[in-house]
């Protein structure tokens, strides 16, 4: 527990030293990229207060030059300190609207071009991701999760067809991650940080330029079992491929 307040406390006066700056640079440039490379930043640290070690396979499957959909199995509260600082480049993500509150990472976040929803509300969840596929659109990544919560015992969960949505619709790649060591460094329900490994792997990526919203199914079932076949000591059932490119 101690370590898990040490790594909280560190982070939050990386937070609020850097902050206000970045913002106010931010402002001056017109540009959020003082504020990724200060979130990547603030996640290493927190990596290095926590005895984290990171180990990231597969970055070369990343093409620079080209937005992606990065799909991640959720393990633990570790997991995003971890994949933002093992993607090399500016990513965002889909929140709920709760985390918009929070004292000036919520600014920050939201300058950043996040998306925040209300997971009560479908009509407003549906708004925010027309919002997430117009962002894809125009060129910016996406990190989801999903399964669209943490694991409570360790085991990949059933995924959620939003973000297959997503994808088909802004016609952007699928990079899948598979996130292996983080449930043992923050099991869920305790508050404490546990020294260890996280081993980050990219797969390569899944086109989905020219699938129609019919293909989502199959393409779920794609993504969760090449996430799942690089997990440790989990068993994938056979899923019907992803059909042939059709041309609308």
């Amino acid at each position: 527990m101690l370590r898990a307040f040490f790594v909280v406390f560190g982070v939050a006066i990386f937070l609020f030293l850097a902050g206000p700056f970045c913002v106010l640079y931010a402002l001056i440039r017109r540009s959020p990229d003082i504020l990724y490379a200060a979130g990547r930043a603030g996640s290493r640290l927190g990596l290095c207060l926590g005895g984290v070690k990171l180990v990231v396979q597969g970055r070369e499957n990343i093409e620079s030059g080209r937005p992606f959909l990065f799909l991640a199995n959720h393990q633990s509260y570790c997991d995003p300190p971890a994949l933002f600082a093992s993607i090399p480049r500016n990513v965002r993500l889909i929140l709920k609207k709760e985390l918009r509150k929070l004292p000036l990472l919520g600014l920050i976040m939201e300058m950043g071009g996040f998306v925040f929803i209300d997971r009560k509300d479908r009509v407003q969840s549906v708004s925010g991701m027309k919002q997430a596929v117009r962002q894809l659109q125009q060129g910016h990544s996406f990190l989801i999760y999903p399964e669209g919560t943490r694991t409570r015992t360790g085991e990949l969960g059933p995924f959620k067809k939003g973000p297959f949505v997503m994808a088909i619709e802004a016609g952007t790649p699928i990079v899948p991650i598979s996130v292996n060591g983080s449930y043992e460094i923050m099991p869920p329900n305790r508050f404490r940080v546990k020294p260890g490994t996280v081993v980050v792997t990219f797969h390569p990526p899944i086109a989905t330029n020219g699938l129609l919203l019919a293909d989502r199914e199959a393409l779920t079932e794609r993504v969760r079992e090449t996430i799942a076949a690089g997990l440790v000591g989990v068993d994938t059932p056979a899923h019907e491929n992803v059909p042939a490119k059709r041309k609308s």
